[in-house]
């Protein structure tokens, strides 16, 4: 290969170094990141990391420099579990991680504290260590732990690019689970070039797995673009599935709290006028009975009274927001189809009437209404 292509390569590969670092800092420059976005900052962070060390080697900065090297391994290690725990989250949000969630980190610790010590040995003995590892990779014995890492890593890749395909058949989201799939093949491709690289001492194949990389995290931020809920609506269609498909098993009735709570929460349905006990069992795939067992066992009320706190608890909280807002457009707002029913059912819940209760906040200040 050319000297002009391979330099051409190796740029492309240090700008994704930038980049990948730039796309993590932005997770944490979010508002009120949460664990997601922390997961988010790790893994790009990590990925930087390889390709860094990719432009490292290519340029046998790393047998002089050991301390270049810090951190490569225990990003290979890390990268898999971090991608799959996050999805994990989006997929179970509000629920404690399972401890075997949190055992699938315990090699990325292990070679973390591993890297630790080695970078405490004496220089000389690093740098030998190292030249013996790059210039006989096939000879050497820590070859079996870098592969262990890339399997690791391959197996994690694997197992999402399955859970992509559980999706695929949904039209409303296809090009996305596409985009996802595609970086979930051209991870794992990268995997091989990367590994083959360096198992044959191979400039190009690595060069080219590091640019693979560039190219994902480009693709990713440019789909984050392109699509700003792209996540968001992938988790959500992925959730419905899962719902619809443990239906099939018998009622799972932690499954059906969680849809019901995201239909109400996210979705906001309670303000649909036309809202019924059959529409919303519909929209649960569950018959009318079923859903009404459900509210009187599990929820200890009836359809009618479930939706109208919901409606009653929005509309104490715009009527405190936005004092100059009409008390009538508050109630279809809401979802009430009429204000004789909507002053009815607010005094039922509150004892006052909505005039009375945001006179009542107002008068002492109050900055929110008490729910």
């Amino acid at each position: 290969m050319p000297d002009i292509l391979l330099r051409a390569m190796l740029e492309v590969v240090t700008f994704g170094v930038g980049f990948s670092l730039v796309f993590a800092t932005a997770q944490l420059c979010r508002k009120d990141p949460g664990l997601s976005n922390v997961l988010n900052f790790l893994v790009y962070l990590g990925n930087g990391i390889i390709q860094l060390m990719v432009v490292l080697k290519v340029r046998n900065v790393i047998p002089e420099h050991p301390m270049a090297a810090f951190l490569f391994l225990s990003s290979i290690f890390f990268v898999g579990p971090a991608n799959y725990l996050y999805h994990y989250l989006l997929l179970n949000p509000g629920k404690d991680l399972p401890v075997k969630l949190k055992l699938q980190f315990a090699p990325a610790a292990a070679v973390f504290l591993c890297e630790v010590i080695f970078q405490l040995l004496p220089v000389g003995t690093k740098q030998r260590f190292l030249a013996e590892l790059l210039s006989s990779p096939l000879e050497h014995w820590f070859t079996i732990v870098l592969a262990a890492g890339a399997v690791f890593s391959f197996a994690y890749f694997l197992i999402l690019l399955r859970l992509g395909f559980t999706v695929l058949k949904s039209e409303s989201i296809r090009k996305q689970v596409l985009i996802l799939l595609a970086a979930f093949v051209f991870t794992l491709v990268s995997i091989i070039l990367l590994s083959l690289g360096f198992l044959l001492g191979s400039d190009q194949a690595i060069l080219l797995g590091g640019m693979t990389i560039t190219v994902i995290i480009v693709c990713v931020f440019l789909s984050t673009m392109r699509y700003p809920n792209f996540y968001r609506i992938i988790e959500n269609e992925i959730k419905k599935n899962r719902y619809e498909r443990s239906l099939l098993k018998g009622l799972d009735t932690e499954i059906i709290y969680d849809r019901l709570t995201y239909l109400m929460d996210v979705e906001d349905i309670y303000k649909d006028f036309d809202l019924s006990l059959e529409s919303l069992a519909e929209m649960m795939s569950l018959s009318p009975h079923q859903l009404s067992q459900f509210m009187n066992e599990r929820l200890n009320t009836n359809f009618r009274n479930y939706i109208n706190k919901y409606r009653i608890d929005a509309a104490k909280r715009i009527l405190v927001a936005d004092p100059g807002k009409n008390i009538l457009t508050i109630c279809y707002d809401v979802g009430f189809n009429s204000k004789s029913t909507f002053n009815l059912c607010f005094k039922k819940y509150t004892n006052r009437t909505p005039s009375e209760f945001r006179q009542e906040h107002l008068a002492g200040g109050t900055e929110g209404p008490d729910l």
